[in-house]
């Protein structure tokens, strides 16, 4: 979704076999870099030529079903994330637009998901990725920058593309899931529009 509106720009991805796009050669219009686990030296190495971020950083789903969940796994949101890394960079870059994936359940919004998710929440592994997410929101909220949170809900591949339902403040409540293709417009969309910045959106299947 990325490729039809970034021109000349970086996109830094965990392994390449996880996208459509091959790595493509210079006259392309996205460079794919593949990036460690912690991204500290990719992040310093990127050129940000279009002022803006997209940062969609989650813990791997090994992690997640892994009963002895490493210490080091419970941090890796927050170390590669807006939260360590891209702060400080976008600061130094002047980034004009810093949108940061987090998801529906991170602090406040833990309130207002279903008891069911909840409870799975609170008793699986999921609780990790959770709170790394709402360590990375803080440090966005109190950050000078000009920052979008979006709390998507549950993410699916087999929806084609929907009409997206926005939830300010939590005042309209989100449909239980989400494509990704349709988060990926979305994220799109709102790149350098400035009634979203500074703004936590949870976002759905309308």
């Amino acid at each position: 979704e990325f490729k039809n509106y970034f021109e000349k720009d970086r996109a830094l991805v965990r392994r390449f076999q996880k996208i459509d796009i091959k790595e493509p050669t210079k006259d392309e219009s996205i460079k794919i870099l593949k990036g460690l686990k912690t991204y500290y030296e990719n992040y310093h190495n990127i050129e940000y030529s279009k002022g803006a971020i997209i940062s969609a950083v989650e813990l791997s789903n090994k992690y997640i079903s892994d009963r002895k969940l490493p210490d080091k796994a419970i941090d890796i949101i927050d170390e590669a994330g807006a939260s360590q890394y891209l702060l400080p960079i976008s600061k130094r870059k002047k980034i004009k637009h810093l949108i940061s994936v987090s998801a529906w359940g991170v602090n406040e919004s833990l309130d207002h998901i279903p008891i069911w998710f909840k409870l799975l929440i609170k008793n699986s592994n999921l609780k990790y990725p959770y709170i790394d997410h709402g360590k990375s929101e803080k440090l966005l909220v109190n950050s000078n920058l000009n920052w979008t949170i979006l709390r998507p809900s549950a993410l699916v591949n087999f929806l084609n593309n929907h009409q997206v339902k926005e939830s300010i403040s939590l005042k309209n409540k989100p449909s239980l899931i989400i494509s990704r293709k349709s988060l990926a417009k979305f994220i799109i969309n709102i790149v350098d529009k400035k009634n979203y910045y500074n703004k936590i959106v949870t976002v759905s299947k309308k």
